[in-house]
């Protein structure tokens, strides 16, 4: 419920602000500005998540960080619109995705290609011969 999370903040804020001796007196004003996009997530015990996670475990030997992010995606459309179970995975660390220095190591892109690959095999239910 996107305007319901909006709403939520601003009652939250209002609260606070209640209880301070100035604030009190001058209410915060709340405005959203900027991009503002719907939420969208998928229960952590879904199929698609289970199979990515496993998938990424038998191949890298790690066990996936499974979390929701700040920031816009299309994977919104397809779990909010298209009844399309959609994760995000891919390679390489958070710390310099979207950085003017942003890389992906070499093993990491291939383990990715590998669970991507061996993912949307088990997903799809190719029969095995």
């Amino acid at each position: 419920d996107h305007e319901g999370v909006k709403q939520s903040l601003v009652k939250k804020i209002a609260e606070h602000a209640a209880r301070d001796p100035w604030m009190k007196d001058h209410p915060p004003v709340v405005r959203f500005v900027g991009y503002d996009a719907e939420a969208s997530e998928i229960p952590r015990d879904h199929p698609i998540v289970d199979i990515v996670s496993k998938t990424y475990t038998e191949i890298s030997g790690h066990q996936p960080i499974i979390s929701g992010r700040q920031g816009a995606a299309d994977t919104r459309f397809l779990n909010l619109y298209a009844d399309t179970p959609t994760v995000i995975f891919g390679p390489g660390s958070t710390a310099v995705m979207h950085s003017n220095d942003e890389y992906v190591s070499i093993e990491d892109y291939i383990t990715a290609i590998k669970v991507m690959a061996l993912s949307i095999y088990d997903w799809c239910g190719v029969e095995k011969k």
